[in-house]
């Protein structure tokens, strides 16, 4: 019991994780209705992103986050805007969002592992940093985590403070909401319907730089991380509800304490399979997630 206690504040702390990722893929449905599968491998280059920049040139990570988040940026931007946008309109007639883009993100999420696995091999990848090497406990030893740990959770909340920011008190998240509601209205009112696509993509892929940052310090980076990165970002949006942004957070923390304190009663890896039973409860239950609006 002691060790089950302990581990739901482990818990919260990686699920503050598991959320700042879900938070991209949340931001990127919410606006566009688009499921970007590649959201995985996207926070895998990122990763390396980072990898490359310590190894070679000695920058901290988080430092590196002022340069890594703009090209993530600018590289979101361009998919919405040259892969995703073409798709959109040869099938805009249909009444649903074409199925053609899933498949897209699908074979783009394929073709970013196998480049970057081609690029810097199949071989796991890990940095140490201060933050990483600082070990953080409570007064009795009870307790304790890393400060990257930590920060990942901060950074999660701080994230989602961000995006809520951008999208409910600036004049460009209203744009971006009107499109998220009707894009026909939005469109018939003077915003620019697929750059407003355009920059919301970015902003997730932006988002999942920032996690990526974090990431690295305290797990390993690998070309086939993004899988699984992934499919849990994919059943946290779900759990906390498509496109609402602290539902994407909360539901991270959700999924978070569920492994941790699984893990104290059951096989790690059986652990793992307890998000799974949990994310088919909530499609059976309540398809729209905690969060989520019909």
């Amino acid at each position: 019991m002691e060790n089950t206690l302990l581990a739901i504040p482990q818990g919260i702390i990686l699920g503050g994780a598991y959320g700042a990722i879900a938070l991209g893929l949340s931001v990127i449905f919410g606006v566009t209705r688009v499921i970007n599968f590649a959201q995985g491998s996207m926070l895998m280059a990122s990763c390396f992103l980072y990898y490359v920049l310590y190894e070679n040139y000695g920058i901290d990570p988080y430092i590196g986050i002022i340069a890594v988040a703009p090209i993530m940026f600018l590289f979101g931007y361009a998919v919405q805007k040259f892969l995703v946008k073409p798709l959109i309109i040869r099938e805009r007639a249909s009444v649903i969002e074409p199925t053609s883009v899933m498949m897209m993100t699908i074979g783009f999420d394929f073709a970013l592992m196998y480049l970057f696995m081609m690029i810097f091999g199949a071989s796991y990848r890990t940095i140490k940093t201060t933050a990483s090497g600082i070990v953080v406990k409570t007064a009795d030893g009870m307790f304790t985590t890393t400060l990257s740990r930590i920060i990942a959770l901060i950074a999660g909340l701080v994230l989602a403070f961000a995006l809520w920011f951008i999208f409910n008190k600036t004049e460009l998240g209203t744009k971006i909401r009107a499109v998220a509601q009707n894009r026909t209205a939005a469109g018939l009112c003077g915003v620019d319907v697929f750059k407003s696509y355009s920059i919301a993509f970015g902003l997730g892929v932006a988002a999942l730089a920032v996690s990526g940052a974090c990431l690295l310090q305290f797990l390993y980076a690998q070309p086939n991380m993004g899988t699984m990165f992934g499919v849990k970002s994919f059943m946290i949006v779900v759990l906390g509800g498509l496109g609402s942004i602290p539902g994407a957070l909360i539901g991270g923390v959700i999924f978070g304490v569920v492994e941790t304190v699984g893990a104290q009663l059951i096989t790690g890896t059986a652990a793992t399979m307890l998000s799974f039973v949990l994310f088919i409860i909530v499609l059976v239950v309540k398809p729209t997630g905690l969060f989520g609006k019909k």
